[in-house]
């Protein structure tokens, strides 16, 4: 995808991109371009005295100097007594949940409730009981409603209890729900969904866990070799095969208790988007299964290597190894075909789950069929001589065609054919579908959210793609700010996700989106206000420069604090200054 102006201009200030790579991208601009660039850079290293008089109180033009969240053993008096009073306001207003999370716990075990959890924010971090669920709203036990951004982590993508979905359930409810037998809604959404994406055939699993866990052993059927690649960054469920964490030199290590070594063994984890994996893994093509890959990274959603990519389904083409796209995010959400759409690649299997499921457990491979045929055999008559052509890789589940899952799959698949058909050619840049709309609001949502971040100097992003975006502290990013932040959030009537992921879907209309907007910038104020955010400043110390925490202004009732040294890194107006010196140098040499 063609790079922006003002693309790499926020990626430089927000410093997603190193100079080397911003040199780069600057190379390939028109010369009015880099004008511009430059030009718009100069104009954010020098603030007037009423523009910087609100960043810490400086006057006299100086520029805004970087800012960080606070650590929670840095917490003084104010920033106790703000916690104290959100805390007491909290659980006022969610009596009922905070009940139901300290009582229920005895029996209910929740591998969630621990996510985050941060001493000081004890008190409030505990899930909401919900009552109801209505279009793009959750209302609690207690009577209060939000904005639903956590997107039912990924799966809602047409708002709650749409029409469609409750009249397939009722009729299926209606008709009777067998697990054994098959149905005509059965037959049904496999051809509707393989018209949609573009595969040759598709199974069922019951998670999308499962469907990964699955389409590795297909592969590993169908090439006779063992190891697997993945890459750093990604996630692909908690199945042994492939959760695992990064253990160098292209190995994984096992993730932690009850993970063995061996499955880790035979992963080779390597970086999303760099040369030297690509080397690497023609370099160990004999022993490589598969090359399984989250396209668009669900902890990175701006990761989007389109070259390297393509690169892989070249590499994995002639080196028999199979390629997969692990979907369950991007399936269905950032195009009727996912990331192939963006990519313009078209893998050999690709998992899904979450939008395709309707709200239901729902786990599903689809492929080419010669990879496919490794689970049932293959096709063959019954009043013939024929019988399957492979042999199969096991696998059975009890609930893989659940009678209700396949019929909210067929309702998905008729609503996205409306949205979207076959019949159209839908590009992920251009589509003018409901589907692209949706893509193009979410972006203009993060846009005006990381310009407010930027003009304030607070050290965070929204990182987006398609209508999904994470929020990525570029400090401390799973500190007590971040936690405090979607505290903050849920109080100003906004539930947001504890992964940091959230979802736009298509019941969510302008209010909402200025509901977000507000609610955002309103806690972000309250967080300045009370110096959860302080500048970082430099002082000489030992013959040196350092940089040290300084508050954002005299904060009446705070304790003094000691200023203590931190390694010594550029400020955000040094890294400004020297990119501007180099790409005024570059300049310089191709005038």
């Amino acid at each position: 995808m063609e790079s922006t102006v003002e693309k790499v201009m926020q990626d430089i200030l927000a410093r997603r991109i190193g100079k080397e790579d911003a040199m780069k991208l600057y190379g390939g601009f028109s010369d009015e371009d880099r004008n511009r660039l430059v030009q718009s850079l100069r104009s954010l290293t020098v603030t007037d005295g009423a523009a910087t008089q609100g960043q810490g109180g400086r006057k006299g033009g100086a520029a805004p100097r970087a800012l960080k969240p606070i650590h929670e053993a840095h917490l003084d008096d104010v920033q106790k007594r703000f916690i104290t009073e959100l805390s007491a306001r909290y659980a006022t207003r969610t009596p009922t949940s905070k009940r139901n999370a300290l009582e229920q716990q005895k029996h209910f075990v929740d591998q969630r409730k621990v996510a985050g959890l941060k001493r000081p924010l004890k008190s409030m971090q505990y899930q909401l009981t919900y009552a109801r669920a209505e279009g793009a709203y959750l209302f609690d036990v207690d009577g209060n409603r939000y904005v639903d951004i956590t997107g039912d982590n990924g799966v809602n993508f047409f708002g709650h209890q749409p029409e469609f979905m409750k009249d397939a359930l009722r009729k299926r409810l209606d008709q009777g729900y067998p697990l054994v037998a098959y149905s005509e809604d059965l037959f049904e959404s496999a051809r509707r969904f393989c018209e949609l994406t573009g595969y040759e055939r598709m199974v069922y699993a019951q998670t999308g866990t499962e469907a990964v866990m699955w389409a590795t052993r297909i592969a590993r059927a169908a090439t006779g070799k063992k190891k697997i690649v993945i890459f750093d960054g990604s996630y692909h469920g908690l199945s042994d095969t492939v959760f695992a964490m990064h253990g160098g030199d292209h190995h994984a290590v096992s993730a932690g208790p009850g993970l063995l070594q061996e499955y880790a063994d035979q992963i080779y984890m390597v970086d999303y988007g760099a040369a030297d994996s690509l080397a690497f893994i023609e370099e160990h093509a004999s022993e490589i299964a598969c090359v399984l890959i989250e396209p668009i990274q669900s902890r990175f959603p701006e990761r989007r290597p389109v070259e390297f990519v393509r690169e892989l389904r070249r590499i994995t083409l002639e080196r028999n190894i199979v390629f997969i796209f692990d979907e369950m995010v991007t399936g269905f959400r950032a195009n009727r075909r996912g990331a192939q759409s963006f990519y313009k690649v078209v893998p050999d299997m690709s998992t899904y789950g979450k939008v395709p499921g309707g709200g239901m457990p729902t786990g599903i491979i689809a492929g080419q069929a010669k990879y496919l045929d490794y689970v049932d055999g293959g096709v063959y008559g019954f009043d013939d001589n024929s019988m399957p052509s492979l042999k199969r890789a096991v696998m059975a589940g009890t609930h893989t065609q659940n009678s209700l899952k396949v019929s909210a799959a067929v309702a998905v698949c008729k609503e996205m054919e409306k949205i979207c058909p076959p019949t159209k050619a839908c590009d992920y840049d251009t589509c003018d579908c409901e589907i692209g709309v949706l893509n193009r609001r979410t972006k203009d949502l993060c846009d005006e959210l990381n310009a407010y971040f930027l003009a304030r100097n607070l050290p965070l992003s929204l990182e987006t793609f398609s209508s999904w975006f994470r929020i990525a502290f570029h400090e401390d990013p799973y500190g007590i700010v971040r936690e405090l932040l979607i505290l903050l959030l849920r109080d100003n009537g906004v539930e947001t996700s504890t992964s940091g992921n959230n979802f736009l879907n298509l019941s969510h209309v302008d209010s909402d989106y200025r509901a977000v907007v507000d609610a955002f910038k309103r806690s972000l104020e309250a967080l300045v206000d009370n110096g959860f955010f302080v500048e970082k400043i430099e002082e000489e110390a030992d013959g040196g420069d350092v940089h040290v925490a300084a508050p954002l202004a005299p904060i009446p009732g705070a304790a003094p604090k000691a200023k203590a040294p931190e390694q010594a890194q550029p400020t955000s107006a040094e890294l400004r200054d020297l990119v501007i010196a180099e790409l005024r140098a570059v300049a310089a040499k191709s005038g």
